[in-house]
Formats: C-alpha cells, sequence, structure tokens
C-alpha cells in the first residue's frame, strides 16, 4: 500500500510557505516519522534531526541541546528557542515532561531565527504542536505495557461545542516506569519514572477570518535521582555507595491565548502566554566524605508574541514584536559535606525581561529567483542577586544588573529550476544573551553573550509526493564561545572563548515505494576554539557533547494490507566532556525492531528497543577528581494498543 508524503506547511513562521520554500534546513516529524523511530521523549530525537544531539543528567526535567557545533550543556538557558503549540518555554525544563502520544507534529529549523520567531534563537527553533480540536466528534485511547514495569495510558477526545462555532480538545495521560537501575545499598529502584500529563483546548472560530484558540497544558513528574556510575563502567544497572534515595519533582503549567486574522492578502497573529515551572530536586553524590545536593526551583514568566504577514504581488513583508518577563526566577540550593557536617546555602534571583522587534521583506524577482532581508533588534535586561555561604565560610551577598542590546541581520537567496526543487544560500546572526558566575566570593564573575554568524547552503529536492532530499553545507562563526568546568562540589563556571568555529554537513532522505518507506539521515559536525586571550591552552580544542556524527535510517515494509514491520538504527558519534578534551566517550549505535497491525482504527505494536542490549554512555559529568556516567537504556521490550472510537 502505497503512502504519499504530504506536503508540510512551518506552522508558526509564514503565511503558506512549505518546508520546500524555506531557505534554511527545516526537519519535520509527523507522528508517523516518530513512531517509526520509536521518538517517545524529546531526548530521542538525536540523530533524527540530523547534527543535532539532546541529552541531560537522565531525569526528565533536565534537556541539553547542541546543534551544529553550539549547545548549552548542563545550563538553564538553552541555545534553541523551545515552543509548544508556539507558547515560548522559558528553560529546556518544560520539555523533558511532555507526553508524546498527544504531539502531533514536530518542527526543527535550524540556524538563528530571530527574524521569524519572537524568542530569540541562537542556533535554531524547535516548536512542538499537540492535537487540535476537530470539527467532528473523535476520541482515543490507548494503554502500552513493556519491560520493567513501564505503562502508558491516553486518552484524548475532540469534537464541536453543540450549537457554536466552537471545538474543544481533551487529552489524559499517565506513564510510570520502575527505572533501570538499582540502588544496592537501599535495594530500590533508583531513576524510577512517574508522569502525568492534562491539556485542553478550545477553539472559537465565529468568521472564517477570525480564529481564537485557548490552550492549557500541564505536566507532573515524580520520578528518581540520577543513575550515575562514579569513575567505572562496570556493573552499570547497580549503584553503590548512594545513602539515600534521591528525586526529581517537577510540576509546570504552559497557558496560552491566540489569535489570528487572515484577510485576502495579510494575516495577524498573537500569542499572549503564562508559563510556570516548579522543580525540588534532591541528588546524593557518592564522592570520598558524601555529598547531599538539594534544590528549589521556582520560574514563572508571561510573554507577548505579535506577528503582522502582508503579501504583495512580488512581496511578503512580516513585521512582529516580542516582550517576555520572568516575573519569578528564585533558586535555593542546600550543599552538605555529610563527613564534615558542613553546609553551603545558597539562594538567588535571577530575573529578565526581553524586548524584541523583527522584520523580514521576502521578494519574488521572477519564478526561479527568491531574495531576502530581515532584521532584528533585541533588548535583554538581566538582574542577579546572590546570598552565598560556601561550607561555614561567612555569607555573602552580591547583586548586579546588564542589559544587553544587538541588531542581528539576516539574508538569503533562493533559486528554483523548478517547482520540485529550492538551491539556496543563507546568512543570519544569532546570540544569547550573557549572565553571572554567582560562586566567586564578595563579586558576580560576569560572562559574555555568545554571538553567532551562520552560513548556509542547501538544496531540496521533492519529487512526486514519493521522495523528498534534503542537503545542507554550514558554517558558524562563534564569538565569546561559552565553555563549562566542574568543580568538585558539582559547582559550573561559565567562561568565553573570545572565537570559535564549527562547520559540517548534512543529508536527509525519504523514498517512498509502494508498501517500502526509507527514511536516512546523516550530519557531521567539527568544532574548534580558535582563539583565546585567558585559555591560550584550549586553542584547537572542541566544545562539550558536540557527536562528530549523528545518523539514522529506519524502515517498514506492509504487507496483507494492515501489517508492518518496522526496524531503524540510530548513531551518535564520539564527544568530549571536558573543554580541555582529555575526557572522549565514544560513539555507539542503537537497533529498535517493531511488528504490528494497522487499520483506520485499531492500531497494535511489538516493539523491541535497544536489540542487542547495547551498553552505551550517553551522558556524563567530568570533575577535577571524578567522572559521573550516565548509562542509556537497556533492551525494551513492550506493546502499545490504540482505539479510535
Amino acid at each position: 500500500m502505497a503512502v504519499d508524503i504530504s506536503t508540510i506547511v512551518v506552522n508558526a513562521s509564514k503565511l503558506d510557505e512549505t518546508v520546500l520554500d524555506i531557505p534554511k534546513s527545516v526537519d519535520t516529524l509527523n507522528e508517523k516519522k516518530l513512531d517509526l523511530f520509536e521518538v517517545k521523549d524529546v531526548k530521542e530525537l538525536s540523530s533524527v534531526v540530523p547534527n543535532t544531539y539532546i541529552s541531560g543528567i537522565g531525569n526528565r526535567s533536565d534537556r541539553t541541546f547542541s546543534v551544529r557545533g553550539i549547545g548549552n550543556y548542563v545550563a538553564f538557558e538553552s541555545s534553541v528557542a523551545m515552543y509548544i503549540d508556539d507558547i515560548a518555554v522559558p528553560f529546556s525544563y518544560g520539555y523533558g515532561a511532555l507526553d508524546f502520544n498527544n504531539i502531533e507534529n514536530i518542527e526543527f529549523l535550524k540556524g538563528p531565527q530571530g527574524t521569524e520567531f519572537g524568542k530569540g534563537s541562537e542556533s535554531g527553533v524547535i516548536n512542538i504542536y499537540t492535537k487540535e480540536p476537530t470539527k467532528e466528534f473523535q476520541s482515543e485511547a490507548s494503554l502500552g505495557y513493556g519491560a520493567y514495569n513501564t505503562q502508558n495510558y491516553y486518552l484524548h477526545v475532540s469534537g464541536p461545542i453543540k450549537n457554536s462555532d466552537a471545538a474543544y480538545s481533551l487529552a489524559l495521560s499517565k506513564s510510570s516506569s520502575d527505572g533501570y537501575a538499582t540502588n544496592v545499598e537501599t535495594s530500590s529502584h533508583l531513576d524510577h519514572k512517574d508522569m502525568i500529563n492534562f491539556n485542553v483546548k478550545l477553539n472559537y472560530k465565529p468568521t472564517t477570518n477570525l480564529n481564537v484558540s485557548l490552550n492549557y497544558l500541564k505536566n507532573k513528574i515524580d520520578d528518581g535521582g540520577t543513575a550515575f556510575k562514579v569513575n567505572t563502567k562496570d556493573d552499570i544497572r547497580n549503584i553503590y555507595n548512594e545513602k539515600t534515595d534521591d528525586f526529581v519533582k517537577m510540576d509546570s503549567d504552559f497557558l496560552s491565548l491566540k489569535m489570528k486574522y487572515t484577510a485576502n492578502n495579510y494575516k495577524v497573529l498573537s500569542i499572549t502566554s503564562y508559563t510556570k515551572e516548579d522543580m525540588q530536586k534532591n541528588d546524593y553524590v557518592a564522592i570520598q566524605n558524601g555529598l547531599i545536593l538539594d534544590f528549589d526551583i521556582k520560574i514563572a514568566e508571561v510573554s507577548q508574541e505579535l506577528r503582522v504577514n502582508y503579501t504583495f504581488e512580488n512581496v511578503d513583508v512580516l513585521v512582529g514584536a516580542f516582550y517576555s518577563k520572568k516575573t519569578q526566577f528564585d533558586y535555593k540550593e542546600n550543599q552538605k559535606l555529610v563527613a564534615f557536617g558542613l553546609s553551603s546555602l545558597n539562594s538567588l534571583q535571577n530575573p529578565d525581561e526581553n524586548r524584541a522587534f523583527f522584520s523580514k521583506v521576502k521578494y519574488y524577482i521572477n519564478d526561479n529567483f527568491v531574495v531576502m532581508g530581515g532584521v532584528r533588534y533585541q533588548e535583554t535586561q538581566r538582574s542577579f542577586s546572590r546570598n552565598m555561604n560556601n561550607f561555614g565560610l561567612p555569607s555573602t551577598y552580591a547583586a548586579s544588573k546588564t542589559t544587553w542590546r544587538h541588531f542581528l541581520p539576516s539574508a538569503s537567496i533562493s533559486y528554483m529550476p523548478s517547482e520540485k526543487e529550492n538551491i539556496y544560500l543563507s546568512y543570519a546572526k544569532g546570540y544569547k544573551p550573557g549572565g553571572y558566575n554567582y560562586r566567586s566570593d564578595d563579586t558576580l564573575l560576569p560572562y559574555k553573550p555568545e554571538i553567532v554568524d551562520s552560513f548556509e547552503i542547501g538544496y531540496k529536492r521533492e519529487e512526486n509526493k514519493k521522495f523528498v532530499l534534503k542537503s545542507a553545507l554550514f558554517y558558524n562563526l562563534i564569538t565569546d564561545s561559552r565553555g563549562i568546568e566542574f568543580s568538585d562540589t558539582l559547582a559550573t563556571t561559565v567562561i568565553n572563548i573570545d572565537k570559535a568555529h564549527s562547520y559540517g554537513a548534512e543529508l536527509s532522505a525519504t523514498y517512498l515505494y509502494k508498501s517500502l518507506t526509507l527514511d536516512a539521515l546523516l550530519g557531521y559536525t567539527k568544532s574548534e576554539f580558535d582563539k583565546s586571550a585567558s585559555h591560550s591552552d584550549l586553542v584547537g580544542n572542541s566544545n562539550l557533547e558536540i557527536p562528530d556524527i549523528t545518523a539514522a535510517m529506519g524502515v517498514k515494509y506492509q504487507f496483507l494490507h494492515d501489517y508492518y514491520v518496522t526496524a531503524n538504527a540510530n548513531y551518535i558519534g564520539s564527544r568530549y566532556y571536558d573543554i580541555q578534551n582529555t575526557v572522549k566517550e565514544d560513539g555507539y549505535a542503537t537497533f529498535h525492531l517493531g511488528t504490528g497491525y494497522e487499520d483506520k482504527n485499531l492500531h497494535i505494536k511489538i516493539y523491541v528497543n535497544n536489540l542487542f542490549n547495547k551498553e552505551y554512555v550517553d551522558f556524563m559529568i567530568h570533575t577535577p577528581s571524578n567522572n559521573y556516567y550516565h548509562f542509556g537504556s537497556p533492551r525494551v521490550v513492550g506493546i502499545n494498543i490504540s482505539k479510535k472510537f
């Protein structure tokens, strides 16, 4: 049974621009592609999006993004602008607790997107869209069970509201797992997981021109701690010397009001949002004297994004504005050295305020050539105040406030020899605001904004909705590139490297032939520090957690009309975990199989993830005295059953 590749319109940025039309790298993943590659978490987008690695310290709240040699290793602020249903997410915490059963599609635009989106984006934008209300009543229920007592339950209901121009959707899900690692000291599962998600949407369309949407999303997790092995890769599923059971608890709320008005030649889009994220963490670190880390983090942000698109005869114009304010950023930590009975009590507030104005003009020279130019003005005001009591030393207080202002241009030219092809060259400037290292004794040690000049040349082709090819070469010039160093108490210090660069290539292809679907992706990235007046010993080194190669291949074959088999392989290349480049982790490959039955209303799938039970390090932390290794998931066998009513 043949399946067409439907034309994909990027939802958030233009009037009617398809992936083929956009002069930059865009990866789109719908439900079928997510299912093919067994993507059930944002972390599992690694390698499925070329030159992208998404990791974290092991729990679902923390997520680290690396895209084309630019990352945010263990940092609060991501170089990737994150959206959920067009809601700007303040930090990567909110991305770790999403229910992928309720996702309709994902858009990943690489490179700075400052003249396309309101929220600042240094290395890309990822926008996750959950399922929308429908004009006709629909309902769906699913359940799943797998190894390690992995359980998933999902319910979705959608339809019109009687005698009105409104529709609704309601989604509820619960997932849990015993975890893969055992705390030998307490005989309990260290990394157990429990998550509840709730999403309700209301859509009101009183006329053909006006569409109003109200969206509320709530995520709640109650997870165990991070299963780190200290200085050893032996016996990876048993954790020794952990005196207590760790935990991570997070409660997040996302609320937005979206209004869209469309006329013959223009569109106005307004998105007002409020987000709140509360997190509590407790970690026992098995160093020689024992270290207990307690964290309490509260973040709240309001934002307003406004975009106006206007289309003339040969010109498309976009004008936009964005405002966000963190009304709360309270961070409290209590570090305890168990053997000495000493504590370090630290609290800090780090609110910020962002204003941005952006515009883009796209001119169609003729049927074959299109040029674009744009500019963004970004203003970020960030304040910082800190109280610190460093293991018995007198308490210190420090505070500071800084405002950064930047103009960020973009430009591109596209040559379209036919309706099926696009050859393009693009440039964009992006940046990530500066901040402060708070662990210095008397004053705050600032670090500068990171600025990137991004160049890309690419080729795209779509053939009769049966074949799609995307390829790109990129080069990034990075000013004041950021590196991270850890102390033995796991405190971080951000340093700036004056000049750095990254370059690489990527290729992706989708091919459909009768009952066969093939998806292949390949990415190569090389990053290097070029110049540093204060850290000359780092020149020539690579930054942290940037895989040299990312690759994936997925195959789906349908037989007897409704039955199918799937197979996919993912590869993540080698990565450095210290900026001195003395600690390097090898690349790893995982393989997954699935088989099932799928008709219009019923879907049954049996799967085996990590078929060969590969043991691999997917994240680590290096300190002067220790290495902390986190290992990827073992082999998991499971079944999912989904029914539409």
